[in-house]
């Protein structure tokens, strides 16, 4: 498929406002860094979905405490990282408070409902319809009735369950307003790392294809290697877990290219006429190689 330059293609001035849905409190910096610098002037938002800290769960003595996740970092601590990202290339953010899926427990049961790795790089869990509902409805004010809204959503690449998550609930809301348009994001650095994600070289089709969208266009922003670089350093915690080092780094930034131009991939996607499961399904047991 022949591939456009984004800036190229859309009006921005048609927009009220472009909103940037973040499953993470790094996956709008990694996955559209280069469009945030190419967007500063106009009104954009970064929503970060799962910012919030765990729910307290109660010890044995019955005082409630901030429950760990091992090899995890403390939501209090990404949060910092992400508002200096966010400062340091002038974009505007929002951080709500639903917690990440590996604390997210079942209102009936109060048990994880991801309580393993491999649970969290699968379909979206019956136990997790009541969040995914919540979201909805809380982005729905966010992001909705201000006039037409560029909504820019990650695609799933690497099959994690909030980024699928996140892709569902966007598609909701572009169907439920009609000055809505919605792009979505090559999710990095899944689509660069075929080891990371589920662990078998997921891709954007194939992402499309569990939502039930087959692709219409496909978009790319060039980038600024070194600016990306840049953001990305602020996010202390999580650069070693994802490329194991700077120069690491660079070189997954520099192979996602386009024409031997680093880039940032999106599409716009056309509905296949199969409905999207209105309501989460469980998990099918896969063995994957997950990036924490």
């Amino acid at each position: 498929m022949k591939s456009h330059l984004l800036l190229d293609q859309l009006d921005f001035d048609a927009f009220e406002r472009v909103v940037i849905l973040s499953p993470h409190l790094d996956d709008a910096a990694l996955s559209c860094g280069g469009l945030l610098h190419a967007l500063q002037g106009v009104s954009t938002l970064v929503v970060t979905l799962c910012s919030g800290n765990p729910p307290p769960v109660s010890s044995t003595d019955g005082r409630a405490k901030l429950p760990a996740r091992r090899g995890h970092v403390s939501p209090r601590i990404r949060r910092a990282e992400d508002i200096a990202a966010m400062r340091a290339i002038n974009a505007e953010f929002v951080h709500l408070s639903f917690p990440d899926s590996i604390y997210r427990r079942s209102p009936d049961s109060g048990k994880l409902i991801y309580r393993s790795a491999r649970e969290r790089w699968a379909a979206p869990h019956a136990g997790d319809a009541a969040h995914i509902e919540e979201l909805f409805q809380l982005l729905r004010r966010i992001c909705l009735d201000l006039g037409p809204v560029l909504l820019v959503s990650p695609m799933g690449i690497g099959d994690h369950v909030d980024h699928q998550i996140t892709a569902r609930v966007a598609m909701r809301l572009a169907a439920a307003a009609a000055g809505a348009s919605l792009l979505f994001y090559e999710d990095f650095p899944y689509v660069a790392q075929a080891h990371s994600g589920r662990g078998d070289a997921d891709g954007p089709l194939a992402a499309l294809a569990r939502l039930h969208l087959a692709p219409a266009k496909r978009l790319v922003v060039p980038v600024d290697v070194d600016g990306k670089m840049r953001v990305l350093r602020h996010y202390v915690s999580q650069v070693p877990v994802l490329f194991g080092s700077d120069e690491n780094m660079r070189a997954a930034i520099e192979g996602n290219a386009h024409e031997g131009q680093a880039c940032e991939r999106y599409w716009r996607a056309r509905n296949t006429g199969i409905d999207t499961p209105a309501r989460p399904a469980a998990p099918t047991p896969r063995k994957r190689k997950a990036v924490p």
